[in-house]
């Protein structure tokens, strides 16, 4: 059973419980105040007529005359109402059927029920041994009272049948949003991630509906990053695959020809030199893609590093970059050999993209309890529609130039992920002819960090 469906029953039923039972009651209170009234006059006509026969029957015995059977019964006979007189347990007369019946004893009051008709009786002694039973007709009242219940009963199904109508319609329309949504959640579920309810009651289901547009918003979103991923993922093993597949090429290519053919020393050393030139680059690639996948699985655990102790290192990693680094620095919170690894990847790149010889520069200005390292060059620079895409894995502005120099794209790729593990990101500036530069924030050392 439907849900509007099961609303309108109990709509029914609870409308059907609380007009009849209030009818009922109605109606039997009001018969109940009109039998009580009938009652009292009834009683009063029974004491008036109790009163009468024993005065006839004291002005009969001061006079004389006999009261035998025959005189009581022309007595009774003459009263308006149907009566029985009763001398002991002995029945005198009756003027209507079915008394005879009754003995009844002084002051009782009965309902009797005949075939066609009901009546109230009352019995009461009058001196000399005698017993007055009168009736009085209630067939009237209790037909009224019947016939008004089935016109309330006519008047409740009607009322009912045209509530089942209103409700129905009404239950359908408060029902109607509930559709609405199971159809957006069906369509959600077949891969329609942008359907939504967008719904205005003014109600409950108003903020249901919210509730169920942010969950298919934050499902949608969710879907998104999804494919994202999966495309990334794609991307990075394509990528992958074409900047391990051109040094194999080379390097099985040149290794094919120093392996068939006979060549002479120039050729065999040319050979040889591109077979290591590729080989280098090949090792290049797959360190920093094991540092990838490290910075990945394994949590960074940081503590105090000195900078001005990083720069040394760094003009060593760096021997053939015209390195410029600051007098002084203060001591940030980090891992000193990732920030090294960061710092020489930033320092490279800024060296590859500049002319042979010309300055790369390391900055360093603290603002606050945070400190700001800047690697900054004079060299190409990068189109800003492509500054996004930079922190990519693989993806390289210039590839010629980048393979020649045996650049793997991983680079910017390796630094981001070290600028997040320290709890930062890289900042890229640049203008192309002008030069680039990266930043990144890191946190001052304090004595009671934890």
């Amino acid at each position: 059973m439907r849900y509007f469906q099961k609303l309108l029953c109990l709509l029914i039923l609870v409308l059907a419980a609380s007009f009849g039972v209030g009818g009922c009651v109605l109606l039997y209170s009001d018969f109940s105040v009109q039998r009580s009234r009938m009652a009292a006059a009834n009683a009063a006509a029974h004491a008036q007529a109790c009163t009468l026969l024993q005065t006839e029957i004291l002005d009969l015995q001061r006079r004389g005359i006999s009261t035998g059977d025959a005189a009581l019964t022309a007595r009774v006979t003459a009263q308006d109402v149907p009566a029985a007189l009763w001398r002991g347990d002995t029945l005198v007369c009756a003027t209507l059927e079915g008394l005879q019946g009754f003995p009844l004893g002084d002051a009782a009051t009965v309902t009797v029920r005949t075939e066609n008709s009901i009546y109230a009786v009352y019995a009461s002694d009058l001196q000399g041994g005698l017993r007055l039973v009168t009736a009085y007709d209630l067939t009237g009242l209790y037909r009224d009272r019947n016939a008004a219940l089935m016109r309330f009963l006519l008047l409740e199904a009607a009322v009912l049948a045209a509530a089942s109508a209103v409700t129905a319609l009404l239950a359908r329309r408060l029902t109607r949003p509930l559709a609405v949504l199971t159809d957006a959640g069906a369509q959600i579920a077949a891969g329609d991630y942008a359907r939504r309810t967008d719904l205005h009651t003014g109600d409950e289901i108003e903020a249901l509906s919210r509730s169920f547009d942010k969950m298919a918003d934050a499902v949608q979103e969710k879907i998104a990053d999804l494919e994202a991923d999966v495309q990334r993922r794609e991307d990075f093993v394509g990528a992958f695959t074409h900047e391990l597949k051109t040094p194999m090429t080379s390097i099985i290519g040149y290794a094919d020809m120093l392996h068939t053919m006979q060549t002479d020393p120039d050729e065999q050393r040319e050979a040889a030199a591109a077979i290591v030139h590729e080989g280098r680059r090949l090792e290049a690639l797959s360190r920093k893609l094991l540092a990838l996948l490290g910075l990945n699985e394994e949590g960074v655990e940081l503590t105090a590093v000195p900078l001005p102790a990083l720069w040394p290192r760094l003009h060593a990693a760096c021997p053939d970059v015209s390195l410029r680094t600051p007098a002084a620095a203060p001591t940030v919170r980090g891992d000193a050999d990732l920030l090294l690894d960061l710092l020489c990847n930033l320092v490279q790149n800024a060296a590859k993209a500049s002319a042979p010889g010309a300055p790369v520069l390391v900055l360093c200005a603290q603002a606050g309890d945070a400190v700001t390292l800047t690697v900054a060059d004079r060299g190409c620079g990068i189109p800003p529609e492509l500054i996004p895409r930079v922190t990519e894995p693989f993806f390289m502005v210039d590839k010629s130039r980048a393979r020649r120099q045996g650049g793997s794209g991983l680079g910017l790729a390796l630094c981001q992920r070290i600028a997040a593990a320290h709890g930062s990101a890289l900042r890229i500036e640049s203008e192309p002819g002008r030069g680039t530069r990266v930043s990144v924030t890191l946190p001052v050392w304090k004595e009671d960090a934890p």
